[in-house]
């Protein structure tokens, strides 16, 4: 008798087996191309590659910026589907996960939805293998909104395809051009480091949050106010420039406070040079100032480099400069339950980043 449940149970989980297998094949695959991205500058448009640096910045960047920038960032998809099953197949060429931020972090997608001004989001199951797969099942059919897929935060994608039942399609959105977008250079932070999932990053929290385009150029320990990416960054016709490099800027024995002014003061006359009246907002380092932090030393580096460049942005106002706003750390308010190593922040500190944020650029923006 047990011999026969046994070949029951074996034959029944074949069948289970057999009906998968026979839904994959069922199922179509649609490639997004490059074309398809957005949160890009507008110079990856035409580009084939999947990441944010346009291939002639390869050799004018250094190393280490060329290769965060082929990381995706920032970079989503819009699209429409009636499918229930949502399929999401894709390829890196990077390691899945850090130490102190999870692999659905640094190699996951993310998957939210669109319906009148209500943002919806979807739970995925999901494998981290060659090929790595995130299946969101059961979400209904849904006709009036309109997808958005976040790619990996800290990963490069080499290719991506997203697959629906045969009997559905995909639509992608374009909206591109819709309004100008609020382009952003900064650190490790603003990549997202270390959020759970990539649509908890500040930069997307903000994008879904204003129903505007973010632009993420920023680059892990490599957010340095460096020439060829402020050159980059004034092609773009942006609502608002975001500079947010003091976490990579702190005051040393190589870098002294008049060299950090003189960075800033740069920046801001590049941009200012081909857009004298976009708004620039500036920003202290998001730790600094954060109350019952015991380390002492760490906080004093962070407020340094913050009083220098609150200092600078009082200087370039006085000047006349009067677009250009400041993001106090204060006003971001992280505290000891904000990050996991003082500097990068967890779910929770970033979307109290994101929101000191809103606040402001709701004030430029109205």
């Amino acid at each position: 008798m047990a011999r026969w449940r046994a070949i029951t149970v074996c034959a029944f989980l074949f069948l289970i087996c057999l009906q998968d297998a026979f839904a994959q094949v069922e199922r179509m695959f649609y490639p997004v191309e490059a074309e398809a991205l957005k949160g890009r500058t507008k110079e990856m448009h035409t580009q084939v590659s999947l990441g944010r640096l346009p291939s002639r910045l390869q050799g004018q960047v250094r190393d280490a910026v060329w290769n965060l920038g082929q990381n995706a960032a920032g970079v989503y998809v819009d699209f429409r589907t009636d499918a229930d099953t949502i399929v999401v197949r894709y390829g890196v060429s990077g390691d899945l996960n850090m130490p102190h931020m999870p692999t659905t972090g640094v190699s996951g997608v993310d998957l939210y939805m669109k319906e009148g001004n209500i943002w919806r989001w979807a739970h995925g199951s999901y494998q981290f293998k060659d090929t790595i797969q995130y299946t969101f099942s059961n979400i209904g059919k849904n006709k009036a909104g309109v997808y958005r897929l976040y790619l990996p935060l800290y990963n490069t994608v080499k290719w991506l395809e997203i697959g629906v039942d045969k009997a559905e399609q995909i639509f992608f959105v374009d909206n591109k051009g819709k309004q100008a977008p609020i382009v952003v250079y900064g650190t490790s932070i603003a990549q997202g480091a270390c959020v759970s999932r990539p649509g908890m990053a500040w930069t997307n929290i903000v994008g879904r949050s204003l129903d505007n385009e973010v632009v993420n150029l920023a680059f892990s320990g490599n957010g340095r106010l460096e020439q060829p990416l402020l050159d980059l960054i004034a092609l773009e016709d942006a609502a608002v420039y975001v500079l947010d490099c003091l976490p990579n800027l702190i005051i040393t024995p190589q870098r002294s406070e008049r060299q950090l002014d003189s960075l800033i003061v740069g920046a801001v006359k590049t941009i200012r040079a081909k857009h004298p009246k976009t708004p620039i907002i500036l920003t202290g380092h998001s730790s600094a100032f954060t109350p019952g932090v015991m380390n002492s030393g760490t906080l004093v580096a962070y407020e340094k480099s913050t009083y220098v460049g609150k200092t600078t942005f009082d200087k370039l106002v006085k000047e006349g400069d009067k677009k250009l706003y400041w993001l106090d750390s204060r006003e971001i308010a992280l505290d000891i339950n904000s990050t996991v190593d003082s500097a990068h922040p967890n779910d929770y500190g970033m979307d109290k980043i994101a929101q000191a944020y809103i606040r402001l650029l709701k004030k430029i923006l109205k």
